[in-house]
């Protein structure tokens, strides 16, 4: 899918300085620490449906593979992701307690090169990360960009009230009723998240969603319910993660949440199991050439549109793009400045290693991958991104390179969450902690008879007003 240009340019045309958000929410000034990006993104309507319906394949694509590769048997699928016994305890238990189909919430990171949108991770679950269209909002209190998303007729999303209407839905919830809900961390992140959770709840709040934040070992079960202080729990909102579940003592930690699930004494969004559909293992089982048979025509056009080939760190063979079968370790040491080493289940860009990385000897990159073999690790193939152009300080234009954050929620497209930096930097991976800049971005509305489609476009203001 070629990119559309046209609805950039005009905006270029018509602001040519840096934008950011004129007011500015202590939520997104608590994500975004005031780092934003120097203009908001646009995606044109046939590219937002197009991007849609390939990545909700995608997705159900992901979902299927303990049925179409492991028999059902969501254990092995576990041990497949390199977890260990007590995440794979908590995993089965969790999934034997969730009613229904895995979570449609989800975040694609995407890069765009010349051939079209990439998938470089597909994060899907409760602990997927998002700005929830605030940023947006700040950017139309001027007037003058108002003007311009009206004569558009641009929209954004309000994720956050697609999230609600999400953990709503999944977890069976009339839209009417007042659930009480536990945003619930490890104990050892709390202190960490502790005043984002305070503010996120603030927001939800607004929206008709009752939430407090706590972390698991404060969480009772007894008199037939599961309990925070005085409170009975309806929905435990899961913020910990899978790789959170390697403590000593993680059983005894989620015993009263797992027992509650059992005895269907409380919901949660979302299971465990949902993190395992968005690691990088189960992409690479989606790219291993060996299954495609498995796969219908249409899944396999959109896997190999939009995704890298992306393999395990095996000891053995592996086939490639082009149907050769050749040692993963020879290919990878021979294609070093074009692939990527990445752990299966960390987050946000730990230890990512880009073999084009200046730091990368030859000889480094090779014991990498040799202390890598058969573990959780996979290799996936580079993506050379087309860059966009951003206004400066200086009023030029100059190119930098997007991380295209393209959210799934039940309705189906939740809003855009951008990483931006310089091209010319010396940025390899576009992460929170590593000097990117946070954006958002509105679309041309593709459907504007979906409910869920939120039009942003606001009375024209007088300047000033």
């Amino acid at each position: 899918m070629a990119r559309e240009h046209a609805l950039t340019e005009r905006y270029l045309e018509r602001f040519g300085h840096v934008m950011r958000p004129v007011q500015e929410s202590e939520f997104i000034r608590l994500i975004t620490g005031g780092n934003h990006a120097l203009r908001p993104v646009f995606l044109g309507a046939d590219e937002i449906r197009q991007l849609t319906r390939d990545l909700e394949v995608l997705r159900e694509a992901l979902h299927s593979l303990p049925r179409r590769l492991f028999g059902g048997d969501i254990a092995a699928f576990a041990r497949a992701n390199g977890m260990e016994k007590s995440q794979i305890r908590a995993i089965e238990r969790s999934s034997t307690a969730a009613a229904g189909a895995p979570t449609t919430m989800g975040r694609a990171d995407l890069y765009l090169d010349r051939s079209g949108f990439r998938v470089m991770e597909f994060n899907l679950g409760s602990t997927v990360g998002f700005e929830g269209g605030e940023a947006c909002r700040g950017l139309l209190a001027d007037p003058e960009f108002s003007r311009f998303v009206a004569e558009e007729e641009l929209s954004y999303i309000d994720t956050v009230a697609e999230q609600i209407r999400t953990v709503r839905q999944e977890t069976g919830l009339a839209p009417d009723a007042r659930p009480v809900v536990a945003l619930t961390e490890w104990p050892g992140n709390y202190e960490e998240t502790e005043r984002y959770f305070n503010v996120l709840v603030q927001v939800w709040a607004e929206r008709g969603m009752e939430a407090h934040p706590c972390h698991v070992a404060q969480l009772e079960r007894h008199s037939g319910r599961l309990w925070l202080g005085e409170r009975p729990v309806d929905v435990v909102y899961r913020q910990f993660m899978i790789e959170d579940l390697l403590d000593d003592d993680t059983d005894a930690l989620l015993e009263p949440l797992l027992g509650a699930l059992e005895a269907g004494e409380v919901r949660m969004f979302t299971s465990i199991e949902s993190e395992l559909y968005g690691s990088k293992a189960a992409l690479a089982m989606l790219s291993d050439r060996g299954n495609r048979h498995l796969f219908s025509d249409e899944e396999r056009d959109v896997i190999d549109r939009l995704l890298p080939w992306t393999s395990s760190v095996t000891s053995g063979n592996v086939i490639l793009e082009d149907g050769t079968e050749t040692p993963l370790l020879d290919h990878a040491v021979a294609r070093q400045q074009e692939l990527i080493l990445k752990p299966v289940l960390l987050h946000g860009g730990q230890g990512i290693v880009p073999g084009w990385d200046s730091e990368i000897t030859p000889e480094k990159w090779r014991r990498l991958l040799q202390d890598a073999l058969d573990g959780p690790y996979v290799v996936q193939r580079r993506v050379h991104p087309e860059p966009e152009l951003f206004p400066g300080p200086d009023g030029r234009l100059h190119p930098w390179i997007v991380n295209w954050g393209v959210l799934l929620m039940a309705s189906g497209y939740g809003g855009l969450l951008t990483r931006c930096a310089p091209a010319d930097g010396d940025i390899t991976v576009l992460n929170l902690d590593r000097g990117v800049l946070l954006g958002s971005g509105f679309h041309a509305d593709p459907g504007k008879q979906r409910a869920q489609w939120h039009r942003s476009a606001v009375p024209a203001m007088r300047p000033g007003g």
